[in-house]
């Protein structure tokens, strides 16, 4: 409990609506990391029941407390136009807060599997995930998606996904998103659609919706008021500092890919950009790595796909249907 308040406190500290102002022509960045690692505390400390949490709770209370000392005091010297002395306290607590937080995110990502599991999760991001976990036929895919988002290269890395349509690409993508591992991996969480019918200001607001679930957007004027460029800027600055996953779903051609691309700012700090494609030659020119290409389901997956689409995930079939359904798989799985 006594983390928790810590934490809250933290970030009610960085949440005043002077801070912005102040801190304009200092570390703004620095601020905005400490942000985002209190509110992956406050994730942890909300939503599990883990015991190596909990006894992370005692480091998690003295860092937090560390944290909100220094801003504290960095408030006060500038408020009296003092020298910026705090700037090796500021990088010392920065490090120590890293450190624990990635105590945290190994300790929920080796328990990823039971913490799906279990009844208790109340976090409403993951509903559809505790409902519905893999679509058969994906889970293999998902771990190759899941390791090259938390790979250890710390440039931003444009993560491809290609396919037919329809073959699954935006199920896939939306499960990486919302898997718990990657949720705690990352601090803020992005998705927009393009399809064909592309407009360049709807992707924005999107985008800027999705970031106002996650941080305070300070120094906004009216959205309508404002021209593609400057909501573009926004987008651009409301994403550095903390750790970001962004998806780009269903992008039909390079010229779009150049227009959004300039929205992504590379942070150093292991962001990713997650994109659908059934274009290959977009999913080649976005990243010249070869990108995940989806499959068709092979016959055993196709047939579990429909028998628990027909008959629920816990319900058996009639054992005279198995022939027949396998046949109606085996077509469907044929279909272009």
């Amino acid at each position: 409990m006594e983390a928790y308040t810590a934490v809250i406190s933290l970030l009610q500290t960085l949440d005043q609506p002077y801070i912005s102002e102040l801190f304009h022509d200092h570390s703004t960045e620095m601020l905005d990391s400490l942000r985002a690692t209190a509110e992956c505390f406050q994730n942890a400390l909300e939503n599990t029941s883990n015991e190596k949490i909990k006894s992370l709770e005692e480091d998690i209370r003295v860092v937090v407390s560390e944290a909100e000392d220094v801003v504290e005091m960095m408030i006060s010297e500038i408020i009296e136009g003092k020298s910026w002395t705090f700037l090796k306290s500021s990088k010392d607590v920065l490090k120590k807060m890293d450190k624990t937080k990635k105590q945290v995110m190994e300790i929920l990502e080796l328990t990823a599997d039971s913490l799906i599991g279990a009844s208790s999760m109340s976090d409403p991001m993951l509903s559809d995930q505790l409902e519905d976990d893999i679509v058969q036929g994906l889970d293999g895919d998902l771990e190759i998606i899941d390791k090259r988002l938390t790979g250890p290269t710390l440039d931003l890395d444009i993560v491809t996904i290609s396919g037919m349509g329809g073959i699954g690409k935006t199920t896939l993508a939306k499960k990486a998103y919302d898997h718990l591992s990657i949720r705690y991996h990352f601090d803020i969480f992005v998705w927009v659609t393009i399809s064909q019918e592309f407009r360049y200001r709807n992707v924005l607001l999107e985008a800027l919706h999705c970031i106002s679930k996650h941080r305070v957007i300070e120094n906004t004027k009216d959205y309508v008021n404002m021209n593609d460029s400057e909501l573009a800027d926004l987008v651009q600055k409301s994403l550095k500092g903390p750790r970001y996953l962004f998806v780009v779903d269903d992008i039909w051609s390079r010229d779009v890919w150049d227009s959004i691309s300039q929205i992504f700012p590379n942070c150093n700090n292991r962001s990713r950009v997650l994109l659908t494609t059934r274009e290959t030659e977009v999913a080649m020119y976005a990243n010249t790595s070869i990108p995940h290409k989806m499959n068709l389901l092979d016959l055993d997956n196709s047939w579990k796909l429909l028998r628990d689409k027909v008959f629920g995930l816990e319900h058996d079939h009639p054992a005279e249907l198995e022939e027949i359904g396998k046949t109606i798989a085996e077509n469907v799985k044929d279909f272009p």
